[in-house]
């Protein structure tokens, strides 16, 4: 059976970056799994985010600044849940710190998220980058509502435009996720076939003890009933004791 990557090629379809998907996400089938993020439609803003994200066009730039950078806000977030950062979206991250949402490049969130979006760093499941991606969607739209006049300004930008040269393509980000999920798979084989074998030397050797001491109980039983075993006299000896009694009967007549 041939290995199932999380990045296949038959799994893979390339959009032009100007594509909004952001209304394709898939929540958790599963309710009582869901997680209180806003893949799973439970955000801090859920209702608020659904309001712009339906508000989003098919295609291209927000028809405002704040339809703008939420825009690139839901980009970045997108691609974390549905692609593994493998894209290039350092234009939406970078977009972000010019208007405001981030306070500069020393900003914590700006500092972890970053790396990931230019292929720096490779996303394998690192728990900072969950949350910091919850944390940077909580302050985009934290920043629109305090921000009301940016609904209603004309927007003549492109996130896009603020993009950079990746250090690492999409399909080498795959590649890279992609062996690092067969390693995964094989060790964690390895580690059950390693506790089958274990279990079974554990079972082995309780067994041998447990026939140890069985047979160790037997030893010490028949030690026992040895011991208590009457002795029957011989018949030297028993000739001796009829002639002792004989001798005192005698006597007392």
């Amino acid at each position: 059976m041939a290995t199932e990557y999380p990045h296949a090629k038959h799994n893979m379809t390339a959009l032009a970056p100007s594509t909004n998907v952001q209304k394709q996400r898939k929540a958790n089938p599963k309710i009582d799994e869901r997680q209180k993020v806003y893949w799973d439609l439970q955000g801090r803003y859920q209702e608020e985010y659904d309001r712009r994200v339906d508000a989003l066009p098919q295609y291209g730039e927000g028809a405002t600044k704040a339809s703008e950078i939420f825009r690139a806000a839901t980009k970045l977030y997108y691609d974390f849940w549905n692609n593994g950062m493998v894209n290039n979206t350092s234009g939406a991250v970078n977009f972000l710190l010019y208007a405001g949402v981030f306070t500069s490049e020393q900003d914590q969130d700006f500092a972890v998220i970053h790396p990931y979006t230019i292929g720096l760093k490779i996303y394998l499941n690192e728990i900072e980058l969950r949350c910091t991606m919850e944390r940077m969607l909580d302050r985009t739209i934290a920043f629109l509502l305090a921000n009301h006049e940016l609904d209603a300004l004309p927007n003549d930008m492109d996130y896009l435009e603020f993009s950079q040269q990746s250090e690492m393509n999409n399909l080498d980000r795959c590649t890279m996720r992609n062996i690092h999920f067969l390693k995964m798979k094989e060790n964690a084989a390895a580690a059950s076939v390693a506790l089958v074998a274990a279990t079974s030397a554990d079972e082995a050797e309780a067994s041998l003890m447990r026939t140890h001491s069985s047979k160790a109980q037997d030893c010490t039983m028949k030690k026992k009933k040895k011991g208590k075993k009457k002795r029957v006299p011989s018949a030297k000896n028993l000739a001796n004791i009829m002639t002792g009694i004989n001798r005192i009967t005698i006597s007392k007549k």
